[in-house]
């Protein structure tokens, strides 16, 4: 059955199969649709994925049902793994800003906990500017608002998701600015929650940050090629005047010295 589906002859079947669930009177089946298209954008092209995949989750994103939009957070989060086209990307970079920034989602818990444990798969594997600019910054948002949050299992959901994601995340290159103004902050603020709500995980988080704090802190390494050529410079320029001045001398020497012979033997043949 897998096979039949990754087989290239049957993408354009299949996707108008799916675009009957998309449209479908059932919010239950809009959502198992949302969730099938996840599976699917690993296996076809990205002409596909844009003209065909892309635009059915923007739909299904805009389901009035709040079940439906949340089941298309992952198959966005696959689109953003596998596609290179900028194009394709930048509708799913602004899809996700509005799930973020859209005060209808404030208070939506599980979508929030989704886009994180979205974001800790695809952040890794994502393009470095949508993890650096977009990624970790949210992610400092969003633990920073988690503190204040009252609801312990809520708390909780959001607090284990961010420590997946923060863990995944601590593989990539972070670049010193990034670590300190976003990397930094939202760690500190996932190990006020974990204090509380699993201890058992405070000083793994605590471990984590001073790793990033080191690497921060950590002096950059001297300019040892220029210190080394002035050096050189240095010895060389103070033996070359030396040397000059030695052999000025010794030439001075030789002078007088001759001068001197030429006066001795000039007198021996003077007649007294």
């Amino acid at each position: 059955m897998v096979s039949k589906v990754l087989n290239p002859s049957n993408h354009e079947l299949l996707l108008a199969v799916l675009w009957d669930g998309v449209v479908h009177t059932s919010a239950q089946v809009r959502s198992t649709t949302g969730k099938i298209f996840e599976v699917l954008v690993k296996g076809v092209s990205e002409s596909l994925i844009a003209s065909r995949v892309v635009p059915a989750l923007v739909t299904l994103a805009s389901d009035p049902e709040i079940s439906v939009r949340i089941s298309t957070v992952p198959a966005f989060g696959t689109v953003v793994e596998n596609v290179t086209q900028r194009e394709i990307l930048d509708k799913v970079h602004m899809q996700f800003q509005t799930f973020m920034d859209d005060p209808l989602y404030r208070d939506q818990h599980s979508l929030y906990v989704s886009l994180i444990n979205t974001f800790a798969r695809v952040g890794p594997n994502a393009e470095p500017k949508f993890r650096d600019e977009f990624v970790l910054p949210r992610l400092a948002v969003m633990a920073a608002t988690n503190n204040h949050t009252t609801n312990e299992t809520r708390k909780r959901d959001v607090a284990m998701q961010l420590w997946e994601a923060y863990s995944a995340l601590s593989c990539c290159f972070i670049n010193e600015q990034l670590i300190s103004e976003a990397m930094l902050p939202g760690l500190r603020c996932l190990r006020q929650d974990m204090a509380q709500v699993a201890p058992e995980l405070e000083s793994v988080v605590s471990s984590l940050i001073k790793d990033f704090e080191t690497k921060v802190e950590a002096p950059r390494p001297l300019d040892r090629s220029g210190s080394i050529s002035a050096a050189v410079s240095a010895v060389t320029g103070t033996g070359a005047d030396n040397m000059k001045t030695k052999m000025m001398n010794t030439f001075k020497d030789i002078k007088d010295k001759s001068t001197s012979s030429r006066a001795n033997i000039a007198s021996i043949f003077r007649k007294k």
